[in-house]
C-alpha cells in the first residue's frame, strides 16, 4: 500500500514544522509550502530531510495548484491537506482602514475556499489507492485548518485577525457539507497559541491550564483528524484552549 501524502499550506511560526515532523513520523510523504523564502529557510533546519519544501504564494488558484503539483510530481498523489492561514498583524478598530481590511478578508476567505476547491479537483483527478474498498469509502481525503483562538473569541488588539480567522470557520462548515459526497472530510483546529509579551500574559490569566497549546500538541490533533481513526468526523472544530471556553463569561 502506498504511503499517504500530506501537504501543508503555510507554516506559521512553529506549528507547520511540528505538523511536518509528526506526519513524517507516521509514515506520510510530506510537502510543506509557504510564501516566505525566509520561513522556508528556517524550516529546512527544523524538519526531516525527506520533507519536500515548496516556496510559492498560496492565495491564488495557480499558486495553490503549483503547490499540489509539486506534491503530485514528487509522490504521485495528495491525500491530506493541512492549511495554516496567515495571522493578521495586531490592530484595533481605531486603526480600521477599509482597503486594507477588504484585502485581508478577501485573502483569508478566498484562500481557504480555493484550497478546498483545488484539493477537491485533485481528488477527482487522481486514481484511487489500491487498498481495501471499505477504507476508501470511509475516507478519500481530508482537509484540516489550523486557526488561532481568535476564530472563536476576540482579544484586545486583534480586530482584523478575529474577523479573518472566524471567516474560515464558515468555509469549514460549508466545505464539509459540499465535499462529503466525495468522502473528503473538512475540519478545523482552534488553538490558543503562544503570543508575544502582553497578549501572552492576557491569555494565560484567562486559561485554567495556565498556558498556550504546544506546537506538538496541535500537530498531534492534526494527525488524528487526518487519520482513518477520525473517519466519521467532519465539519467539526477541535478546541485546544486549556479549558478557557468552559469559563466563558466568568473570567474578568
Amino acid at each position: 500500500m502506498a504511503d499517504p501524502v500530506t501537504i501543508i499550506l503555510g507554516l506559521g511560526r512553529e506549528v507547520g514544522d511540528a505538523v511536518a515532523r509528526r506526519f513524517n513520523e507516521h509514515g506520510h510523504k510530506v510537502v510543506a509550502a509557504d510564501p516566505s523564502e525566509e520561513r522556508i529557510g528556517i524550516a529546512r533546519n527544523a524538519m526531516p530531510e525527506d520533507v519536500l519544501l515548496h516556496h510559492g504564494e498560496l492565495h491564488t488558484r495557480l499558486g495553490l495548484r503549483n503547490a499540489l503539483t509539486a506534491a503530485v510530481e514528487a509522490f504521485g498523489r495528495v491525500d491530506n491537506l493541512i492549511v495554516i492561514p496567515e495571522i493578521e498583524e495586531p490592530d484595533t478598530l481605531a486603526d480600521f482602514a477599509p482597503e486594507r481590511f477588504d484585502k485581508s478578508i478577501a485573502r483569508a476567505s478566498r484562500g481557504a475556499a480555493l484550497a478546498l476547491k483545488v484539493f477537491a479537483d485533485q481528488i477527482d483527478e487522481q486514481e484511487d489507492l489500491p487498498m481495501a474498498g471499505v477504507e476508501r469509502i470511509r475516507q478519500k481525503g481530508t482537509v484540516t485548518f489550523i486557526l488561532s483562538y481568535s476564530a472563536l473569541a476576540s482579544m484586545p488588539g486583534r480586530f482584523t485577525e478575529t474577523v479573518t480567522q472566524s471567516a474560515v470557520l464558515g468555509i469549514i462548515k460549508a466545505g464539509a457539507v459540499e465535499l462529503a459526497e466525495k468522502a473528503v472530510r473538512v475540519n478545523g483546529i482552534v488553538a490558543i497559541r503562544p503570543r508575544e509579551g502582553k497578549l501572552e500574559n492576557w491569555t494565560v490569566r484567562r486559561t485554567p491550564l495556565g498556558r498556550a497549546a504546544l506546537a506538538d500538541e496541535i500537530a498531534d490533533s492534526a494527525q488524528f483528524l487526518s487519520s482513518p481513526n477520525a473517519a466519521f468526523i467532519t465539519g467539526e472544530i477541535l478546541k485546544l484552549d486549556g479549558g478557557r471556553s468552559a469559563l466563558a463569561g466568568i473570567l474578568e
